[in-house]
């Protein structure tokens, strides 16, 4: 059975969704005023393979992400573009999704945007001013009473009074309490996007969004609300307190949450210009290894970006690849010859006929992927070992143990979003990206073999030993077969 930690109960707890057969899942989508980076891709991939996992194990499962394509810092974008917002809106509305194609994440069954949603967001303020849970200041702006709900804190576990000792919020007059949030805001400015209401001209806040849109598409209770950490508080406290508030039943009841990126152990941020760009992470490195990356740690942990850790997911993903290459070529001979195995047959044989089990043990465990990517190290390691043994006949024997690696791994990329290029081709992207990292060229690398060829004919095995140990400094090994020689790339890690 599932188990999932819940934010809510800070527990984990078996999965058991409202419906029988059906999950429903929200997660919150991107503020669309600019390019994502790779803090945003975490949610993007781990909350895919959530709703991946949750298919495989015979769910059907709605998925909705919003867009939040009105805000200030939207505003500020046009402001300084001097565009509109609905132009700045449609530019990364679009690039969004290119970086969502870039990635292979599946589609949201819904991507809903709040300037679609105005209606059901009015119509939202208005039952909260008719149960008093919010009221409507001076100026016309809407603000939600926080201690209209008593349960206010429940997800942070932190208590209101508390909230407000500690609270940085600027003094409003307007506010009956400085915890209170805004649900609509009046219009400053003509240049201002704005929507008639019984307030006045304005846009809604951004908490009420979310819970305006979510229930529309998923119920006044569903099942995953899933997002980051830092939207915790007060972005989800906020949105159970207004959802609950106006329909007086539970707003969801498993809340999932990833934790951060770090880059050396620092914050992301435009300050200190460590910010990557998914498309620009992608180019450099593709986006099986950002994936890969992503994946790599809990999705509970704080997961700290290095370039020398991302060598090193490289160098496993070269491993994983390269295993995959030589298990393919292998399948394209047939046999007839039968024997009993060896011992390391035996062994590979052993870890795949338990590998499914295994696997989907760790999935079930609140989505260890960290643990998954742990068997699949084996996995390899294990089939390796078998098929480089000196000796190593293809038996029928053989040959099912190579096929079941490779339908597991199938079976494993569906759910993980990985391990699912075509092996040769991806192993060469790799391996001229390598170069271009080294400011070399496939053509000089093919020259320098040719050289060393020509060393060796010639006897001069001292040239010939320079020339490899030339391209082993900077990361290029070769192999020596017959009369032929082939070079790869040699990964740290």
């Amino acid at each position: 059975m599932i188990q999932i930690t819940n934010t809510l109960t800070g527990k984990k707890e078996p999965f058991t969704p409202i419906e029988p057969g059906k999950v429903k899942m929200y997660v919150c989508g991107p503020t669309v005023y600019n390019f994502i980076h790779i803090g945003n891709a975490r949610p993007l991939v781990f909350f895919d393979v959530v709703g991946r996992y949750l298919k495989f194990s015979g769910f059907s499962v709605t998925r909705v992400m919003n867009y939040t394509d009105v805000d200030d810092k939207i505003i500020q974008k046009a402001n300084e573009e001097k565009v509109s917002c609905e132009t700045v809106t449609q530019k990364y509305i679009a690039e969004f999704e290119e970086d969502m194609k870039l990635l292979k994440v599946e589609q949201p069954d819904a991507q809903p945007k709040v300037t679609g949603h105005i209606p059901e967001i009015i119509k939202m303020i208005e039952t909260l001013i008719a149960k008093g849970s919010a009221y409507v200041a001076a100026d016309g702006e809407v603000f939600f009473s926080v201690r209209s709900f008593p349960q206010y804190g429940k997800l942070s576990k932190k208590k209101i009074d508390d909230l407000l000792v500690g609270a940085r919020v600027a003094p409003d007059e307007k506010k009956k309490d400085p915890l209170d949030f805004s649900l609509w805001k009046p219009r400053k400015n003509e240049k201002e996007p704005a929507w008639d209401s019984p307030w006045g001209p304005g846009r809604p806040g951004w908490h009420i969004e979310c819970s305006a849109m979510s229930i529309k598409y998923l119920g006044e209770t569903f099942d995953i609300h899933g997002g980051g950490m830092d939207l915790m508080h007060p972005h989800h406290e906020n949105e159970i307190a207004q959802s609950e508030g106006a329909t007086a039943v539970p707003f969801c009841n498993y809340w999932v949450h990833n934790n951060l990126l770090t880059i050396n152990s620092e914050k992301m941020s435009k300050s200190l210009g460590n910010i990557w760009l998914t498309r620009d992470f992608i180019k450099r490195f593709t986006a099986e290894t950002l994936k890969f990356f992503l994946l790599s740690g809990h999705y509970r942990s704080t997961l700290d970006f290095s370039e020398s850790q991302v060598r090193e997911h490289q160098a496993a993903l070269h491993r994983i690849y390269k295993a995959l290459e030589k298990a393919h070529k292998l399948t394209q001979t047939d046999t007839n010859l039968s024997q009993p195995l060896t011992t390391e047959g035996n062994t590979a044989d052993t870890f795949g006929k338990a590998f499914g089990a295994h696997w989907k043990e760790a999935m079930d465990d609140d989505f260890n992927t960290a643990r998954v990517f742990g068997l699949v190290f084996d996995y390899v390691r294990v089939i390796n070992a078998f098929v480089d043994k000196k000796g190593f006949k293809w038996t029928v024997e053989a040959k099912n143990i190579v096929n079941r690696f490779l339908s597991d791994m199938k079976t494993l990329s569906g759910v993980l979003n990985l391990f699912a290029e075509e092996p040769t081709a991806y192993l060469q992207t790799l391996r001229l990206l390598f170069l271009a990292e080294k400011g070399m060229s496939e053509a000089q690398i093919k020259e320098a073999i040719l050289k060393r060829i020509t060393a060796r004919a010639d006897k001069d095995f001292s040239l010939a030993d320079q020339i490899r140990n030339d391209l082993l400094a900077n990361g290029i090994e070769l192999m020596d077969r017959g009369n032929e020689t082939d070079w790869d790339v040699k990964f740290t890690g």
